[in-house]
């Protein structure tokens, strides 16, 4: 376990709402809808291992590790109850943390949800953190945006996520995918006891919509609330339809 970077807004006596970023972004993913839900609920928001403010670690870090970190976070807040709130590979280390410890979690909610990697995207991976280590993050650009930003607006909202992305460490990046590489939440899904909320984003290529369906198949309480307009950032890309539902789901699950 490591100790990471957090920010938290709000008042502490509030609801807890504890965000997980996605692969390549950190803390500041959340800040638009961290604005808003922090005028009524604790919102934390750290950087996970690899990313943002928090020490690069000395070797990949697996998504197990990850939900740790999480875990001692939240009691090192004197936290007793959350809601667990993650973007896309961030969603899926939040279910393991809510399969790990369901004492702790009182909701889940999962924008962009995926369940694995498969093998094709996997080798992707593999040569892209390669081209990074020996070219830096340029070498991703414009493309890896433009992806998870199709069909999207290239608006301001877009231009400071590119710049974001394009000046992270490369070596942070690199280790954060090699860590991610072989996550798979299908075998923890049937643990999963708390209210589940998925999100999928309906012009998401990297995380198609099925992913959510398939999560429903095997988690009975999971609601899906589609995002049609969003891409693979739900609550970036569309963060009043994201508070909104988490201002809904929240009523109903934390009071």
């Amino acid at each position: 376990m490591a100790p990471l970077r957090v920010v938290t807004h709000g008042d502490r006596s509030a609801p807890a709402i504890v965000f997980v970023h996605a692969l390549g972004t950190d803390h500041r993913f959340w800040d638009e809808a961290v604005a808003e839900l922090s005028r009524d609920f604790f919102c934390v928001t750290p950087d996970l291992q690899g990313a943002g403010e928090t020490p690069l670690p000395a070797e990949p870090v697996d998504a197990e590790d990850h939900a740790a970190d999480l875990a001692a976070m939240i009691h090192d807040l004197g936290l007793a109850k959350v809601t667990l709130a993650g973007c896309a590979i961030g969603g899926m280390v939040a279910a393991i943390l809510a399969a790990r410890e369901p004492a702790l979690c009182s909701g889940l909610v999962m924008t962009n949800p995926g369940l694995r990697n498969l093998p094709h995207v996997k080798e992707m991976l593999r040569a892209r953190t390669e081209e990074v280590r020996r070219h830096g993050m340029a070498v991703l650009m414009p493309k890896a945006p433009e992806t998870s930003f199709h069909d999207q607006p290239r608006d301001a909202r877009y231009e400071r996520f590119a710049e974001r992305y394009a000046s992270q460490s490369a070596e942070g990046y690199a280790l954060s995918v090699l860590g991610f590489l072989d996550i798979d939440i299908r075998p923890i899904l049937p643990r999963l006891t708390c209210p589940v909320m998925l999100m999928p984003g309906g012009k998401d290529l990297l995380m198609p919509p099925e992913g959510a369906r398939e999560i429903g198949d095997r988690v009975p309480q999971a609601e899906i609330v589609p995002v049609p307009e969003a891409a693979h950032f739900v609550p970036y890309q569309a963060p009043d339809r994201f508070v909104a539902e988490m201002r809904r789901f929240m009523a109903a699950t934390a009071g």
